[in-house]
């Protein structure tokens, strides 16, 4: 009898693990397809916005060149931003734009010389609109909708 019972309670055991396991696989899959939607049909993630720079101090980003957005993009002077601007005022981790619950809101991360929006510095996070302005050291960028 207690024999049946061990080998009952290791066949509930492993069960339940593959169970689990199939819960995990089928989750996962979900996820798969939801990231693999935001895909347009040539393969190319579509953008959720896009920045277009208007100024520019040196050749690095050119005036007109554009910048995909993500639902959290860094903005920089270092080249592992998601928007590397080649210009010494900006630092090297300047800002964030996020998508929050659709709508795209940038913080400074402490840069040296700040963020502008429309102007204005800002000191805390800041909601934007499509149209404004953004300035990172010497570079002027624009939110806009984003293609797709």
């Amino acid at each position: 009898m207690e024999i049946t019972f061990a080998v009952l309670l290791w066949a509930v055991r492993i069960a339940f693990l593959v169970l689990l396991y199939l819960f995990l696989l089928r989750a996962f899959g979900v996820l798969h397809r939801a990231l693999a939607a935001e895909r347009v049909a040539d393969g190319a993630v579509r953008a959720l916005g896009t920045l277009i720079v208007e100024r520019s101090a040196g050749h690095s980003p050119r005036v007109g060149e554009r910048f995909s957005l993500r639902a959290s993009t860094s903005i920089g002077r270092d080249a592992g931003n998601d928007v590397p601007l080649t210009d010494e005022a900006a630092s090297a981790r300047h800002a964030v734009l996020e998508l929050r619950d659709g709508e795209w809101w940038i913080e400074d991360l402490g840069s040296t010389n700040g963020t502008l929006v429309n102007g204005t510095r800002i000191e805390r996070a800041e909601r934007l609109r499509f149209g404004d302005e953004l300035a990172i050291g010497r570079i002027g960028l624009r939110l806009e909708k984003g293609a797709g």
